[in-house]
């Protein structure tokens, strides 16, 4: 058995282990002895990060012929994620009103190719902003932006909800082979929700961004003197 802990090979005692759920028990109490959790886990080349490891946990060391697992301080991780997935966020707003004007000239063959693809990026990118959240410890329901269409406020999770309301009009349209519908919901539905995100991940960043480190306690004790004065 191979293991890799950070791309690097490490020698493991594995004395007294004998299934994979120990194991990773075992690298879990490491990384927390050192301020850092489990990030991403692959066993035998297949990447099994944020699935049900209960099917796992009773594998024997014997099948386990690598397993490579990245450690790491986790919101660190999700704010350096976030940064990634904002470019690929724009690109897929581009893709998306690409895909609508295809569907508007009845370009069906590279309308279809095109609109897979969005839904694969869509995918990828709610998939990644969940993973974020949990990494990051929020809620999307206490977390509060501006609505694109009122002065009112409305939780981020509203803003995903919208964004799934607009993929069931989609579906829909696609099934009835209304192309122009489809685009419609696509131009002026899906792309504004999904553009909503921007503000998204500027507020999750800034939310999470290293506070100012307080005043000394004496500061503080002295500054609360004054004011009783």
């Amino acid at each position: 058995m191979q293991i890799y802990l950070n791309n690097q090979s490490q020698d493991i005692p594995t004395d007294g282990i004998q299934y994979f759920g120990q194991l990773m028990e075992k690298l879990t109490e490491e990384a927390a002895s050192e301020g850092g959790s489990v990030l991403n886990v692959r066993l035998n080349g297949e990447d099994i990060t944020g699935r049900d490891k209960s099917n796992f946990e009773q594998m024997s060391v014997g099948e386990i012929e690598n397993l490579e697992v990245e450690t790491g301080d986790p919101k660190t991780l999700a704010r350096s994620t976030l940064y990634s997935i904002a470019d690929f966020h724009e690109q897929l707003l581009k893709e998306l009103q690409i895909t609508s004007e295809f569907f508007r000239m009845n370009n069906i063959d590279r309308s279809n190719e095109s609109f897979l693809r969005c839904i694969d990026g869509l995918q990828v990118f709610m998939h990644t902003m969940e993973s974020c959240r949990k990494l990051l410890g929020l809620s999307f329901e206490l977390l509060l932006m501006p609505s694109s269409n009122t002065e009112e406020e409305i939780s981020v999770a509203e803003s995903r909800r919208s964004i799934f309301t607009a993929l069931d009009g989609i579906i829909e349209a696609q099934t009835d082979q209304d192309w122009v519908l489809l685009a419609d919901i696509m131009e002026f539905e899906l792309t504004p929700s999904l553009a909503m995100w921007r503000e998204v991940i500027q507020m999750i960043l800034e939310k999470t961004a290293v506070d100012v480190e307080p005043p000394p306690v004496a500061e503080v004790v002295e500054t609360q003197s004054a004011a009783a004065v």
